[in-house]
């Protein structure tokens, strides 16, 4: 493993555990920042969905304190039904609109969290439809983890709760997405080695990200985490208007 590509593949992939264990998200943006450089879109695609099981667990572990199945079951299955309709439905659509609505939905939800005068709390009931909806966007365009993250955040649950609960959506859409890729021949060997190898850079961002998570105020991580979806979103709309 002397590539210097690999090297970069490696600390690309340790750089996502560290961000998705400090902050319970981010692993695929920069995952699909980093990783088509060194090879196509769509083993980015896959390796980021490979990644995704392991950082997901690790998290899990180091937060098990705030797993509480009987409180989030819902979410999970709501999460697990709407990616196959993404993954097999949505994506013979134009993605171009879907991205631009999804765009203003997030800036909307930030800019609600940053300039009113207490933050934003969704109903508890709307925390079904909004993993659906981002099951069926993560299935089709491997867009849907924002929308569920400005809920999750938007709750009043502790840092620990929050992260925890994250990574178990997260883990459980991975497992049904990793699947899907499998089962259509996306998942290759060269790919699982690489992952395999890399291994010990990811657990290392991942212990790393849990120190910064348990030093870090949580008002601080909720204006780092909005802020990260205002980014997005506007990013987003930019994009829709771009192509």
């Amino acid at each position: 493993m002397g590539d210097p590509g690999f090297w970069l593949v490696a600390c690309l992939l340790g750089t996502a555990a560290f961000v998705q264990s400090a902050t319970g998200f981010g692993l695929a943006m920069v995952c699909m920042a980093g990783l088509p450089l060194a090879m196509t879109v769509r083993d980015a695609t896959t390796l980021t969905a490979l990644l995704n099981l392991i950082v997901c667990v690790g998290v899990m572990v180091f937060n098990r304190q705030g797993i509480n199945l009987k409180t989030f079951w819902p979410l999970i299955i709501a999460i697990c039904v709407g990616i196959p309709i993404g993954y097999y439905g949505l994506r013979a659509f134009s993605d171009v609109w879907v991205v631009r609505i999804l765009g203003i939905v997030l800036v909307t939800i930030a800019a609600s969290e940053f300039f009113r005068n207490k933050t934003i709390q969704m109903t508890p009931r709307a925390g079904i439809p909004i993993c659906i909806g981002g099951g069926i966007l993560g299935g089709a365009f491997n867009v849907g983890g924002p929308p569920i993250v400005a809920y999750i955040y938007s709750q009043n649950w502790s840092k620990v709760q929050t992260v925890a609960v994250l990574q178990t959506i997260f883990l459980a859409s991975g497992i049904v997405r990793n699947g899907l890729m499998f089962y259509e021949g996306d998942t290759t060997l060269p790919l699982v080695k690489t992952l395999i190898f890399s291994i010990p850079v990811v657990v290392f961002g991942i212990w790393m990200g849990k120190i910064v998570l348990d030093r870090t105020p949580l008002v601080w991580l909720r204006r780092v985490v909005f802020g990260a979806v205002l980014a997005i979103g506007i990013y987003y709309i930019w994009s829709s208007f771009a192509k």
